[in-house]
């Protein structure tokens, strides 16, 4: 090839790859122009937020407190030993009461319940209670106890299924459709037990605690409901030496947490001795391993009392921490666990003839108002807490008019106030605080923790394409 040649050749490439390389930015520049000059259109869909209406408030009563094997020749026969008293009301709706059956219950025990209709698309502002008090030879005691919605799962957290243990589960289907119940047990010494149970709708179904949990002294049981929500309570009596030493009606728990207190915990006999510990604290992790700290504190005014205690929980297994140092008085014992736990606080007026004893379970956050009933009984107290890191101001009213009282509480603070027996009130609070109701006599003791009304359902929006 000629150098003439070469020279056209070498010119000839370079214009094409000039070329090319314009090119390829005239197409690149053309890509970015379209979506930065050309004009584009945006259309938000029609939408708008709708509250649903609130539904019905239900609330399920105990009802009658049951006797087990009165009759000799009927071991497993339930008799009713004690019909409760009620208190109930409401802000603006009006009640309806129904009765639930007792099918199982000799002559026929039954359990009361309520019902209000929504305030425009608020929940009704409602709540009711139920106190009884027996004397006789196989029963003796003072039990309270609030009224509360169905749930479809819950826990009960107290009870044994030892010699002299006479404890009910109590199962209430206050809806219109069949409610199919598993229960799963669990233990002190791990591993656990299910059985099943088929609620009819407007009845309440029991079953002895020692039917899944015979010998066991420190049962926790899983309660999950299909078909229909139920409300799970735990009705419980205890002999020692032949005398009866004390009932309860132990309302359940809605879920494990990893965090929250136990309100309205009563010491009444200071011992040095933890096997004769008139306070304690029974827990249950049931998925996860935790370490579980406590810290007792006064109801007065929230202050630390003592030292905190720690547990290690293996998943799956009962634990339990005594509390036998404590001075008589109120208290609240904080907990929190490396994972979710459920627990509750056992407490006792003593362990001879003419004694008392109460289970009490977490108080839940309530922020707002809610409506709360206080059931007759001796001396009734509203413990409150403060759950929040700034100062509350919680005001207490009669639902029915007259004299509210206003409580300060100091962040992390907290406060007793003295209450009306039968009758019922509004808790109103900007700030997430804690309550529960406490009572206390000679030889008579119970507590059950204040809920938050039922929430209205949360705003949905609605998108149009």
């Amino acid at each position: 090839m000629s150098s003439k040649t070469s020279t056209r050749v070498v010119a000839t490439g370079a214009r094409l790859i000039a070329g090319v390389a314009v090119s390829a930015a005239c197409v690149a520049g053309a890509a970015f122009a379209v979506p930065t000059m050309w004009p584009t259109l945006e259309r938000t869909p029609a939408h708008a937020t709708i509250t649903p209406v609130a539904g019905d408030t239900l609330l399920s009563c105990t009802g009658s407190f049951l006797a087990l094997g009165r009759d000799a020749t009927q071991a497993s026969q339930l008799s009713v030993a004690a019909t409760p008293r009620l208190v109930s009301g409401t802000a603006g709706s009006a009640l309806t009461t129904m009765q639930l059956g007792m099918p199982e219950v000799l002559n026929g025990g039954s359990a009361p319940g309520f019902s209000a209709p929504p305030d425009g698309r608020k929940p009704a502002l409602a709540a009711a209670a139920q106190s009884l008090t027996v004397s006789a030879d196989d029963l003796s005691g003072f039990a309270a106890s609030a009224c509360r919605p169905p749930s479809m799962e819950s826990w009960i957290v107290g009870g044994a299924g030892t010699t002299g243990s006479s404890d009910i589960l109590m199962i209430a289907n206050p809806g219109t459709v069949t409610a199919n119940v598993v229960f799963t047990e669990y233990g002190s010494q791990g591993g656990t037990h299910s059985s099943e149970l088929v609620v009819a709708p407007g009845t309440q179904a029991t079953v002895p605690l020692v039917a899944g949990s015979a010998g066991e002294s420190s049962p926790v049981v899983k309660v999950t409901s299909s078909g229909a929500a139920v409300r799970a309570a735990l009705q419980s009596s205890l002999i020692r030496t032949l005398d009866p030493v004390g009932i309860d009606v132990q309302d359940a728990i809605a879920q494990p947490l990893p965090e929250f207190s136990l309100l309205g915990v009563r010491a009444v006999v200071g011992s040095d001795d933890d096997d004769n510990a008139s306070t304690a604290v029974r827990l249950l992790a049931p998925d996860a391993d935790a370490t579980v700290t406590l810290q007792p504190r006064s109801a007065a005014d929230g202050s630390k009392v003592g030292e905190p205690k720690t547990v290690k929980l293996t998943a799956g297994q009962v634990g339990s921490v005594n509390f036998s140092a404590l001075k008589p008085g109120l208290y609240a014992i904080d907990v929190k666990a490396t994972s979710p736990v459920v627990a509750a606080a056992w407490q006792s007026t003593g362990f001879v003839k003419g004694s008392d004893f109460a289970w009490m379970t977490p108080a839940p956050v309530i922020t707002g108002e809610t409506a709360f009933a206080v059931a007759d009984g001796p001396s009734p107290q509203l413990h409150l807490q403060n759950a929040s890191d700034q100062p509350a101001t919680v005001e207490v009213a009669p639902i029915d008019g007259g004299a509210s009282q206003r409580v300060a509480l100091k962040a992390g603070g907290a406060a007793t106030v003295s209450l009306g027996a039968s009758a019922v009130y509004t808790l109103s609070s900007p700030t997430a605080v804690r309550a529960a109701v406490v009572y206390s006599g000679i030889g008579l003791l119970a507590g059950y923790p204040v809920w938050a009304s039922d929430a209205a359902a949360a705003p949905i929006t609605v998108y149009q394409r």
